[in-house]
């Protein structure tokens, strides 16, 4: 019997068949997608038990039914509990899906075909549709029918009369290949959500790579380019100041290598740029760091708060981390401060970095009024925010302190974890 695999291994990322049998087909789903169905319908099954308790006959409820019927709740609660375990095992060893299958039965077999239990035997079939392939719930559903057919033989003769119906005969026996066949469909649905996000993700990271030739471009036209622009005029001018001014070509000439080692710095600082450690680490992790690196070079009290879950997609990470910086050099060049907060928090929609302190304040009109009187450090924070989708509002007054915020909506920044 072929089933599908499904790993414990990054969310989102590929699966492969650890641990599984030979023959197993290659899971395109998250392991998380699957576990969580599967968890669900423990869940009914359960449901499902406690009200098959309440509504068998009183002449069927004896010690062994509750027996029965409360050992298939205990079994579904804990198979939800330890879905992911479980589902492993079942993927590990399919036989134990034919087993799973029987106790349920047993219970079907003492409150009747016509019984409550009915549809409890039908989630058994939905969990082989989600966990198996076609032979695998071929294989299944021939034995749900068959679990089925042997229950009629438990059924007092008395009642033998309400089996001679095309419901209990035809109808019922063929819900559980419909059953088997839902969770195929919800399978089905699992593994496009799942394409659609890789290709989501890959759609991203290609935009993200265009976004970084395009910064490259830029700051390479504003660093190195212009640097290169000055000397090569100089260069071209040299010859010249050679034959009517010695001394001025020497000095042209010292200024020449003088440009040279700034674009060196330059080159330098861009390749640093692209190889920062920091766009590989979790962002509540480079933030905690860089506040700490910055608490310990200013001798200033700094208090973070920061979830661990926070974070971005490499370029919203890139942004936020230069917002990080530059809002907490204002606050070494301008503020004063005794004391700082960096807050980083996830919020239903969105992550938020806040950066506060109580130094001297400022009189806020807007970041334009700002920008018109020479002062563009606000207004380049939010461009940087508005860049990745998100918004930036700045709190001060005279004597009051200063509070950054920056929010990020999760949509195209979220650096998702399953």
């Amino acid at each position: 019997m072929r089933y599908f695999a499904e790993t414990g291994g990054s969310p989102g990322g590929p699966a492969t068949a650890q641990g599984a049998a030979p023959g197993a087909a290659v899971d395109r789903v998250p392991a998380g997608r699957v576990t969580e169905t599967f968890r669900l319908i423990m869940h009914l099954r359960t449901a499902l038990a406690g009200v098959s308790m309440l509504l068998l006959p009183r002449d069927r409820l004896t010690f062994g039914a509750i027996a029965l019927v409360t050992c298939v709740g205990v079994v579904s609660w804990l198979a939800a509990r330890h879905a992911g375990r479980v589902v492993a095992l079942l993927e590990r060893h399919p036989l134990l899906a034919a087993l799973d299958a029987g106790v349920p039965f047993g219970v079907l077999a003492l409150g009747g075909p016509l019984g409550p239990f009915f549809l409890s035997t039908l989630l058994t079939a939905l969990v082989a549709g989600l966990l198996f392939d076609r032979v695998g719930v071929a294989a299944l559903s021939v034995l749900h029918v068959l679990c089925y057919v042997g229950t009629i033989a438990f059924v007092p003769e008395a009642q033998q009369h309400t089996l001679a119906s095309f419901q209990a005969l035809v109808g019922q026996p063929a819900c559980y290949p419909l059953a088997a066949f839902a969770g195929r469909t919800v399978r089905r649905m699992l593994e496009e959500n799942a394409d659609a996000d890789r290709a989501r993700v890959r759609a991203e990271a290609i935009a993200a790579a265009a976004q970084e030739r395009l910064r490259l471009a830029r700051d390479m036209h504003d660093s190195v380019g212009k640097t290169l622009g000055g000397i090569a005029l100089a260069a071209t001018a040299l010859p010249l100041w050679l034959r009517r001014d010695p001394e001025r070509a020497a000095r042209e000439a010292h200024t020449i290598a003088e440009h040279v080692r700034v674009a060196a710095v330059e080159a330098r600082e861009l390749i640093s740029g692209l190889r920062d450690p920091a766009l590989d680490r979790p962002l509540a992790e480079t933030v905690a760091a860089r506040s700490g690196a910055w608490r310990d070079r200013h001798k200033v009290r700094l208090r973070c708060r920061i979830d661990p879950a926070a974070d971005l997609s490499p370029s919203g990470r890139r942004e936020l981390l230069a917002i990080h910086g530059e809002a907490l050099a204002n606050v070494a060049r301008h503020a004063g401060a005794r004391s700082v907060t960096v807050r980083l928090a996830v919020e239903p929609d969105a992550v938020v970095l806040c950066v506060s302190d109580d130094g001297r304040g400022f009189a806020l009109t807007s970041v334009e009024d700002l920008a018109r009187e020479g002062h563009y450090g606000l207004l380049g924070l939010r461009e940087r925010a508005e860049s990745i989708g998100g918004t930036l509002s700045v709190e001060s007054r005279p004597g009051t302190g200063t509070t950054v915020t920056v929010r990020v909506r999760y949509a195209g920044t979220l650096r998702r974890a399953g």
